[in-house]
């Protein structure tokens, strides 16, 4: 079986919170990233989803928030709808159709069945407690906006959880798998601006100064 890919070279690979965000100042000043950065987007022009098949490519995760890659790690891509997760919620929230007809339920078996517990889930009672929660987070965020967990410190407006978003090589938001259900419900509701964690930023975002309107507030 082929091994998990290496995280592509970076002289800042190993670096973490603080430490990356200095090594980034000295790299580049406010043009490069912070670890666990909040940006915003816009999820109704998020298109493509990272494709995190640990046989193909490196896994990002939130430890590596932050970071500035070089490569063609940005082109493991597809279409955002057809995450699984997403396409559910899109399906139940957006079209009305019961959770246990989306195939969510069944998907979420087939993962426990492989991996063992999976998204904290170990039985179907559990797949089904765990999209009543999902029916509370959308009521919520129907009801009360968005909400904006951003934590300030030093000086930087970071995001440590929420929906996790990488940077391609044109400056564009490529989704990074993790907060699935928050983008298949802003999706639903028709949201323009949320916030978002960064996630991996490619160089040539960097050249492209694409940050800069991703840091700005919502309109």
């Amino acid at each position: 079986m082929p091994s998990t890919p290496a995280i592509p070279s970076s002289p800042l690979a190993i670096l973490r919170g603080p430490l990356r965000d200095l090594a980034n100042s000295i790299a580049g000043g406010g043009d490069y990233p912070r670890a666990q950065e909040r940006i915003w987007i816009d999820p109704s022009r998020l298109s493509r989803i990272y494709t995190r098949n640990p046989v193909e490519t490196p896994n990002y995760k939130r430890r590596h928030s932050g970071m500035v890659l070089e490569g063609d790690w940005d082109q493991s891509t597809e279409p955002l709808d057809e995450s699984w997760k997403v396409a559910a919620c899109l399906a139940h929230f957006r079209d009305g159709v019961p959770w246990a007809d989306t195939g969510v339920y069944d998907q979420m078996q087939n993962m426990i069945d492989e991996r063992g517990p999976f998204d904290s889930c170990a039985s179907m009672a559990d797949i089904i407690k765990r999209y009543e929660i999902i029916d509370a987070l959308y009521s919520d965020i129907r009801h009360n906006g968005f909400r904006d967990e951003t934590v300030h410190r030093f000086g930087i407006p970071r995001l440590p959880q929420g929906v996790f978003v990488h940077l391609d090589r044109r400056g564009q938001p490529i989704f990074g798998a993790i907060g699935n259900h928050r983008v298949g419900i802003a999706r639903a509701l028709g949201l323009t601006r949320i916030p978002a964690q960064l996630g991996v930023v490619h160089r040539s975002a960097i050249d492209r100064k694409a940050l800069a309107k991703l840091r700005s507030g919502p309109a």
